[in-house]
């Protein structure tokens, strides 16, 4: 399967060069809603210990996240500094989760934080669950356990990565985009095995609105 990141200009030659991505955390991201897809009605105390819960989990557990699309003009604004970035194309391994988008909160059980079974299965949909507003994203992620230096690393609050060969990523593509600064030769460079990967320049599409592959090659980065 084939998957997409997308990223700023400023780091991406050097990860590629190192073969390796930045793992999130769901105390760092951009989601005020991050693993609380639920309702706890009056129940003050439930919330807080799920909280307290949730803080527990990202100190050894990260994720990497894709989206199955490359043509989204929200996506490259958002997370590839206003298309100033890179969209990488990775082909990933069959177990990654499909993000779930829902409508609205799902009621969440007392006696969850009492029975391990059950809070193994809350983390999992909260994990894999976003509000509808998110939709756009088509989001895949790449839960990640970390191992005793990384989990010191992260409460040090150091960045930690993962190599691409770790988590069985194989990079094919490089999307650069249409404001970007980036230059195919200074990916090129970097790359190992310039034959399996692409290097492609984006644009806006001329008819519709998504990102689409520049072909004129005086144009091409």
């Amino acid at each position: 399967m084939r998957l997409y990141q997308y990223t700023g200009p400023e780091h991406v030659v050097e990860s590629i060069k190192k073969q390796h991505l930045k793992i999130s955390f769901s105390d760092q991201v951009n989601d005020i809603f991050e693993m609380m897809p639920y309702d706890f009605g009056d129940n003050s105390e439930l919330r807080r210990r799920w909280r307290k819960s949730i803080q527990d989990h990202a100190k050894s557990t990260g994720f990497l996240c894709f989206s199955s699309s490359w043509q989204s003009p929200s996506m490259w604004g958002l997370y590839a500094s206003s298309h100033k970035g890179v969209c990488l194309g990775f082909d990933v391994p069959s177990n990654l989760t499909k993000i779930l988008y829902v409508k609205s909160y799902k009621k969440f059980d007392e006696t969850t934080l009492s029975n391990n079974h059950r809070l193994d299965n809350a983390f999992k949909y909260a994990q894999k669950t976003k509000s509808r507003h998110w939709m756009n994203e088509k989001e895949w992620r790449m839960f990640i356990q970390l191992d005793c230096d990384e989990i010191r690393r992260k409460s040090n609050e150091e960045l930690v990565f993962i190599r691409f060969s770790d988590a069985r990523l194989k990079l094919r593509e490089i999307i650069i985009g249409e404001k970007s600064e980036r230059r195919s030769s200074e990916f090129r460079q970097v790359l190992k095995d310039t034959d399996e990967v692409t290097i492609k320049t984006a644009r806006a599409s001329f008819r519709d609105f998504k990102i689409v592959e520049q072909r004129n090659s005086r144009l091409q980065k």
